[in-house]
């Protein structure tokens, strides 16, 4: 009987670790709006490093880095969003000028931060 309560007791710990160390992934992903899982993260990713498949092959920037964040201006972004941008296709008519500046601050959010 014990060695049963402690194998279950194993396996309740492992899923509860398990859980635990994806959390901020899924957090990550369920923190982004739907235009952003709807248009951007197929390239950008939900954590905006542009290490999908498709932000590999497009070359997608990273939206997390620091410099670049520091550098670019919230007029930029939208225009980047609104009129495309390199491989990024534009998105002015498939969105509202206020859901693109929702999408702009969701990118300045991905701002790694100084440790």
């Amino acid at each position: 009987m014990k060695k049963n309560t402690l194998v279950a007791l194993s396996a309740a710990l492992f899923l509860a670790a398990l859980l635990f160390a994806s959390a901020p992934a899924l957090q990550a992903a369920d923190s982004r709006s739907e235009n952003w899982q709807t248009h951007c993260s197929v390239c950008h990713g939900d954590d905006g490093k542009g290490q999908t498949e498709q932000g590999k092959k497009k070359k997608a920037r990273n939206l997390t880095n620091a410099k670049w964040q520091d550098k670019i201006d919230d007029a930029r972004i939208v225009k980047s969003i609104t009129k495309g941008h390199d491989e990024m296709p534009p998105f002015g008519k498939k969105l509202t000028e206020p859901e693109i500046k929702a999408l702009a601050a969701e990118v300045r959010s991905l701002a790694t931060k100084p440790s």
